[in-house]
């Protein structure tokens, strides 16, 4: 029997018509992962985040930073636990009495957030904030809007993972206050030049 023969054409219909259907599902899917991919760049996105302050290194700031491509709007946050603020000290002696975050964005929350644009919070020494915050992470949710759609993401701050870490001032610092110190100093030199000389003159 031929394999064109007019018993196998129902066959070969079905086959036909398979691969028409398979071609159309592949290019369906291809086309909505492309404009997935187009309309994700596109997006804002929203991250939050601790760090070294490069001016004050033994300061850990909380940042938090829209690294998308469009505004973030209504930019919520809800905590696992009161946040502290300005936990100042470094070693344990030198802790003083921590104070629980009560404005600023992660209370307030953000109108609107730019691409790249951040807004940066001096949170404090690694003494007063691993003191106030124990073992256990505090656990950020937050939220925000971009047209019609809401977005949503989860980060833990923490202070743990700083133990150790390199917390030295950088040279162009310990340059620039040498140079406020010599200039105080220089200033004070002239003060009590202009006031040796004063009394020469009045002696005279």
């Amino acid at each position: 029997m031929q394999a064109f023969s007019p018993e196998f054409m129902p066959l070969w219909t079905a086959i036909a018509a398979g691969a028409a259907t398979l071609t159309a599902l592949v290019t369906i899917a291809y086309t909505y992962f492309t404009l997935r991919l187009v309309r994700s760049q596109s997006e804002p996105k929203v991250i939050v985040y601790v760090k070294h302050d490069l001016e004050r290194l033994t300061v850990l700031m909380l940042v938090v930073e829209n690294i998308g491509r469009d505004i973030a709007h209504d930019v919520r946050f809800t905590a696992s636990r009161p946040i502290p603020a300005r936990a100042w000290g470094i070693e344990a002696p030198d802790v003083t009495q921590v104070k629980i975050m009560t404005d600023g964005p992660l209370v307030a929350g953000i109108p609107a957030l730019g691409p790249n644009d951040s807004r940066t919070i001096s949170w404090g020494q690694y003494g007063g904030l691993s003191a106030a915050i124990g073992a256990e992470p505090i656990r950020l949710h937050y939220s925000y809007r971009h047209g019609r759609r809401t977005f949503a993401g989860e980060t833990q701050l923490e202070v743990e993972s700083f133990a150790g870490t390199d917390a030295s001032e950088r040279p162009a610092v310990i340059v620039a206050r040498s140079i406020k110190e010599i200039e105080g100093a220089m200033k004070s030199i002239s003060n009590s030049l202009t006031t040796i000389a004063a009394k020469d003159s009045d002696a005279v």
